[in-house]
């Protein structure tokens, strides 16, 4: 049987009205329609299972933080059910809870009483809780003192030391450096293996993909997708690609203006170079862009030059892209190509702007292929392939994206996934050892 989900949603809505009629601004006083309002949540529906990682994304606006305030009981709804069952820990907003006159030690024991733990339980857990947030002698000094990377410390320790059944986490990971950020991701991760259940706020794709096995996508208070991590994320990435003929029009002018990369020479070739990827179309997860320019085929090739699913050992391959040109396409097109792994976060990443170069003018209704010669340090195991092309390297206007166009697996390596702990397994120039003379 089934168990209980621990957070339900059913129908909810939030609405912020606008009463009063009048507004005192810098300028004067100004009158406001009647009957004006905002809504931010619109019948919004979803369950979450225990011990479920969930990634919450979509751009600033679309809802995020009203919805979290909203499981974390500090906001009401205007319309709609929501039961959540358990104890929650939420970093929300920085330092919120926190008396800034209060040390950070009275936070610790204040804060703490508040979110439902006894005296003793705090006792307990309160050297893990300094030693995790390792502000030194700051503790013993009022909050209103420390910079907003020792308050997100202090917030996220007691939070994860709450023992949370729901753990809520919003963007305010990204305040700390980058130590501080992975020693949290390993904490939460940690978490996430006793069964807590994860709700995660990020604009950093890779980490949603990286914790959470599920994502939802906001969309001016909508859910406009709720599914795979990764199938989500990309089409929330993809939902950024401009469609607009005016981004177009300045890219091209950009390159006209202020000169581009070196053109990659062309080189002909015969029709034996044709990649002949039936199954491509149907391999993509998502796909956007004008269609001006279109992949029509991604393959992998060994160092025997044979197009290959699966190489028996990382390191030297060939990748080739296919393009088909449906009208004339300026110079100065910028290609990339990126291998994910089976989790779905990026790994390693080609693009011709990296190298200074671009894509001479093509003609319409010609076929082209972009070859790439190189290294791939890849542990055992899965990855994906993705790739694009759009007219200027800064531009946000895509002749083509395409995700998952190919798949790899790299079969013969010895070293697999975790191993020793990554995924790209380097071979070095060379190696030795020094002795250095003198007693230790």
């Amino acid at each position: 049987m089934p168990s209980e989900p621990i957070i339900q949603v059913q129908g909810l809505g939030k609405r912020y009205e606008f009463d009063h009629n009048h507004q005192w601004s810098l300028f004067g006083r100004k009158r406001l329609g009647g009957g004006a309002g905002y809504e931010a949540l619109h019948d919004i529906n979803f369950d979450v299972q225990p011990g479920e990682a969930v990634g919450l994304i979509g751009r600033n606006g679309a809802g995020k933080s009203t919805l979290l305030q909203i499981l974390t009981g500090t906001l009401r709804p205007s319309t709609g059910e929501v039961a959540v069952r358990g104890r929650v820990s939420a970093l929300l907003e920085l330092g919120a809870g926190f008396n800034p006159d209060f040390t950070g030690k009275e936070n610790i024991y204040l804060t703490g009483a508040v979110l439902g733990m006894s005296s003793a339980e705090i006792q307990g857990k309160y050297q893990a809780i300094i030693d995790f947030a390792d502000i030194g002698d700051f503790i013993d000094q009022p909050v209103k003192t420390y910079s907003s990377g020792m308050l997100v410390r202090l917030a996220f320790a007691l939070q994860v030391h709450v023992d949370p059944d729901i753990l809520i986490v919003d963007e305010a990971l990204s305040v700390g450096d980058i130590f501080f950020q992975q020693k949290c991701i390993n904490k939460i991760r940690e978490i996430l293996d006793r069964g807590v259940t994860l709700f995660f706020v990020s604009h950093g794709l890779n980490s949603v993909k990286s914790l959470c096995s599920r994502a939802i996508y906001l969309q001016k208070g909508r859910v406009v997708a709720d599914g795979p991590a990764e199938e989500v994320c990309d089409l929330y990435q993809n939902s950024l690609t401009s469609h607009s003929r005016q981004d177009w029009e300045e890219a091209v002018e950009a390159t006209r203006l202020h000169g581009g990369d070196a053109e990659l020479p062309l080189f002909q070739v015969g029709e034996e170079y044709d990649l002949r990827d039936e199954g491509f179309e149907h391999r993509l997860s998502q796909r956007s862009g004008s269609a001006e320019l279109v992949f029509t085929g991604v393959r992998v090739f060994d160092e025997s030059g044979h197009a290959v699913l699966a190489l028996e050992q990382s390191g030297p391959a060939r990748i080739r892209l296919q393009l088909d040109a449906k009208c004339d396409i300026p110079v100065g097109a910028s290609l990339g190509v990126l291998i994910r792994d089976a989790n779905g976060v990026d790994l390693i990443a080609f693009n011709s702007n990296f190298y200074k170069q671009c894509l001479p003018a093509l003609k319409k209704g010609q076929r082209y292929i972009w070859e790439i010669d190189a290294h791939l340090p890849l542990a055992r195991g899965y990855y994906s392939i993705h790739c694009g092309v759009k007219p200027n390297a800064e531009s946000g206007y895509f002749y083509d994206r395409c995700f998952n166009a190919a798949v790899l697996e790299i079969k013969g390596n010895p070293v697999s996934w975790g191993d020793y702990g990554g995924r790209l397994i380097q071979v070095p120039l060379s190696t030795r050892m020094l002795h250095v003379e003198g007693s230790a």
